[in-house]
């Protein structure tokens, strides 16, 4: 059998072009070398150099086939040894996410371009969809990582909780409401408000913001999408209560946004795959994420 020692020598004296400067790289005598070399011809059966006056050896045309194959060789081992320590340093790997826009219009992609910074071999594809259908690609396993506002129960998911962040008021800049520091729920009294048609957390939150405080909305339009709300409110349609993340990424100066009081709390999660074995970059980003998540708020009001 040919040994990994006489691939060695062989590959050093291709490279080197001689026996002393492949014994120097090898750290081992020059007599070591022509051995080696003499009993890799001998287990292969063919001549690969031809020895000429003074010690030198010249490569025979077999040597130059042989060559190619053994530089493949020592290629593959060193993209094994590469893949090797990128998981180690779990910086290998592709990391499907998927998320609501609240967060991919605002946090995320700021996480992603920090997660990178670290693991820049590691490929991220992330798409925006609405938190159902967030939750039915995780359970599918079509993305590793989803990010969802909605409440449910699921046999197929898992979740990793995010701390609660207070959802905001949206009022033009030009709105008499605009100059105090709180709302209230009978500030809404009378006044257009544009309502969250999905069933969120921040819906049911927004329910018992007036439910507690007596006050019948005047509804106006309804969104799926706190984004589109704070665009009506732009527009003059109304007044909105909108998640702070979103507030955060739709700044301009025709709205503001005022805390509530009482507060209503805005509970986002992470899920997985119940039965799926996360691989080491996708542990990363969930327990980075949820450890930023409130530190690196820039929450408006």
């Amino acid at each position: 059998m040919i040994n990994q020692r006489q691939i060695e020598a062989f590959r050093a004296v291709m490279i080197a072009g001689g026996v002393t400067t492949a014994a120097a790289a090898l750290r081992i005598s020059q007599p070591a070398v022509s051995r080696l070399i003499r009993d890799l011809e001998t287990r292969i059966g063919v001549t690969l150099f031809e020895r000429r006056s003074g010690g030198r050896l010249r490569p025979t045309n077999e040597a130059g086939i042989l060559f190619h194959d053994v530089e493949r060789y020592f290629m593959s081992l060193d993209q094994i040894a590469q893949t090797a320590a990128g998981l180690r340093r779990r910086s290998l790997g592709t990391l499907r996410v998927a998320s609501l826009p609240a967060l991919y219009v605002s946090l995320l992609p700021r996480f992603i371009a920090r997660f990178l910074t670290e693991r820049p071999e590691i490929d991220i594809e992330i798409s925006g969809a609405s938190s159902e259908a967030v939750i039915d690609l995780v359970a599918n396993a079509r993305s590793d990582i989803g990010f969802v506002d909605t409440p449910f129960e699921h046999t197929r998911i898992r979740r990793h909780s995010l701390a609660a962040v207070p959802a905001v008021a949206a009022v033009p800049q030009s709105h008499p409401l605009a100059v105090k520091p709180v709302l209230e729920p009978g500030d809404f009294k009378e006044e257009p408000f544009i309502s969250i048609a999905r069933s969120t957390q921040l819906r049911m939150g927004i329910d018992s913001f007036f439910m507690a405080g007596g006050v019948n909305r005047r509804l106006g339009p309804e969104t799926a999408l706190s984004l589109i709300a704070c665009s009506m409110v732009a527009a003059g349609v109304g007044l909105a209560i909108v998640d702070p993340l979103t507030a955060s990424a739709a700044r301009e100066p025709s709205i503001c946004f005022k805390p509530l009081r009482p507060q209503i709390e805005v509970r986002f999660s992470i899920v997985t795959g119940s039965d799926a074995r996360l691989s080491g970059p996708a542990r990363d980003f969930i327990h980075e994420f949820q450890r930023q998540f409130s530190s690196n708020l820039d929450l408006p009001g």
